[in-house]
């Protein structure tokens, strides 16, 4: 199984960054050692309170990491493209993947509905859902042409590259290059740099990896060979998400690809020193953080309907459990002692070919002893009765 891990650690307060990026790096030394493939970093702005203590750029917060951990994948999960200039994002993620030589996992996503979105761009109002999401994939598809276009051009709905009306009168320059200049200096056509890293000549860029749940992306990722990791879902919502995948990718790539290759699931996860123990812990945390999430989407899609599996009715049961015996009844998070946190991926591997994780422990409220304490029995109890996936090393996506 790979294991990847998120090292953010949210104390539910304000705390100085200095002491956060000493607990990233400690955090992800542990996991470099233990085996962990990828280390990966989310975005948050604004968050006055401290609630949610992860980096506002996980580009930046790679590079940070990748310098101190040299056998570490590092990851954007995501970075929230709507809200960023596509020619920045191809700039730096490309200018950390020569840095790394070519340790990036490239994880984007539309983002949810909350403060941050129209403080960067206006376009970026998540109430207009179908603007934004053809503003997310627009600005895919200006990065991925970047890399790859040595001679690049686009015109679009929210973007036109080059913008028009630039004629290059600086002497310099001459003769013009006919890829980039008309006879009359305008400029026509751009060269983007750094290209990613090329030591691997089987991958032309940084893999590309989705952060959704909704079965289109799936199919979209397939047919395209990019993964895809989802928050964590019951199994056969997950399945009805990694089977569309699964035919995309098999029709693209002339080959039988097996269920849960290229796709990965986040899961919030503790292992305690008993069984007790983790439950005491977590349960409070996890019973605010859920709340929490419910909150930023007004639709409701986040409330504990939105986390029944498909064909599952509530049951009166169900609606007097908090969210904690709630979710991990049905296994969406994994909290227990090490036994039961094995047992309980070892029954997601067996049930539908779960092969790759993404693990975090976002809990308020709770010391970052217990924290360091949860990481070191994952390592040293539960991975082992696993192993790790050497192809996950290099990335597991060819692009032409």
């Amino acid at each position: 199984m790979r294991f990847d891990m998120i090292a953010n650690f949210s104390p539910g307060e304000t705390i100085p960054w200095t002491r956060a990026l000493e607990m990233t790096i400690e955090q992800c030394k542990m996991g470099e050692q233990a085996g962990v493939t990828t280390a990966w970093f989310t975005e948050h702005h604004f968050a006055h309170n401290g609630y949610m203590n992860a980096p506002p750029n996980p580009i930046q917060m790679g590079t940070h990491v990748a310098a101190h951990c040299p056998n570490l994948r590092v990851g954007t999960a995501p970075i929230v493209l709507p809200d960023w200039h596509p020619l920045r994002v191809a700039e730096d993620v490309a200018m950390l993947d020569n840095m790394t030589m070519g340790r990036v996992d490239f994880g984007v996503a539309k983002g949810i509905n909350e403060r941050a979105t129209i403080q960067f761009n206006a376009d970026a109002d998540r109430r207009d859902n179908g603007k934004v999401m053809r503003l997310f994939h627009e600005s895919l598809d200006i990065i991925l042409k970047a890399w790859t276009h040595e001679a690049f051009t686009h015109k679009g709905e929210f973007y036109q590259f080059p913008v028009p009306g630039w004629k290059e009168t600086n002497s310099f320059f001459k003769p013009l290059d006919a890829r980039y200049h008309a006879e009359d200096g305008a400029y026509k056509a751009m060269y983007v740099h750094p290209r990613p890293y090329t030591g691997n000549p089987q991958y032309a860029h940084p893999p590309v990896w989705l952060m959704s749940n909704s079965p289109p992306a799936f199919e979209q990722a397939g047919d395209k060979g990019w993964g895809v990791i989802s928050m964590s879902s019951g199994p056969k919502h997950t399945l009805s998400c990694w089977e569309p995948y699964r035919q995309a990718r098999s029709k693209r790539e002339g080959r039988e690809v097996a269920l849960g290759e290229g796709v990965g699931v986040c899961i919030a996860f503790y292992v305690g020193e008993t069984m007790a123990e983790a439950v005491a812990t977590i349960r409070p945390s996890i019973n605010a953080y859920y709340e929490f999430l419910g909150g930023t989407r007004p639709a409701g899609e986040w409330t504990k309907h939105g986390y029944l599996d498909i064909g599952e009715a509530m049951s009166e049961e169900d609606e007097a459990m908090d969210w904690f015996d709630f979710l991990n009844k049905r296994g969406i998070i994994v909290v227990g002692d090490a036994d039961y946190v094995a047992d309980q991926l070892a029954l997601k591997q067996a049930s539908f070919n779960l092969d790759h994780v993404m693990l975090m422990q976002q809990y308020t409220g709770v010391a970052y002893t217990k924290i360091l304490a949860s990481w070191e029995r994952l390592f040293a109890q539960v991975m082992p009765r696993f192993g790790t996936q050497p192809r996950a090393q290099q990335g597991d996506q060819k692009h032409a």
